[in-house]
C-alpha cells in the first residue's frame, strides 16, 4: 500500500508541474505573438502577490496542498473510504 500511495503522489505532483510549465509557456507564447515581448510576464509578476494578505493566503493554500500529502507519504496510507462501500 505504501508503494502505491507514493506512486500516486509522485504522479500527482508530476502532473501539477507539467501543467504549470505548459501554462507558463502558453503565457510567454501568447505575449510574444501579441507583440508584448518576453519581459511582460516579469512585469506582471511584480503585481501578482502585492499585499501581505495575498502573500499569507497564497502561503496557507500552498501548505494546505503539501502538508496532507507529506503525511500520506510518510505514513504510506490514505484515509479510509468506508462511506463508499
Amino acid at each position: 500500500m505504501k508503494k502505491n500511495t507514493r506512486k500516486l503522489l509522485l504522479r500527482k505532483y508530476a502532473v501539477i508541474l507539467l501543467l504549470s510549465a505548459l501554462s507558463v509557456l502558453y503565457l510567454y507564447l501568447t505575449d510574444w505573438m501579441l507583440g508584448y515581448g518576453l519581459g511582460n510576464i516579469s512585469y506582471i509578476l511584480n503585481y501578482l502577490l502585492y499585499t501581505a494578505s495575498e502573500k499569507l493566503t497564497a502561503a496557507a493554500l500552498l501548505l494546505l496542498l503539501i502538508i496532507p500529502d507529506a503525511i500520506y507519504w510518510v505514513r504510506g496510507n490514505q484515509p479510509g473510504r468506508g462511506a463508499e462501500k
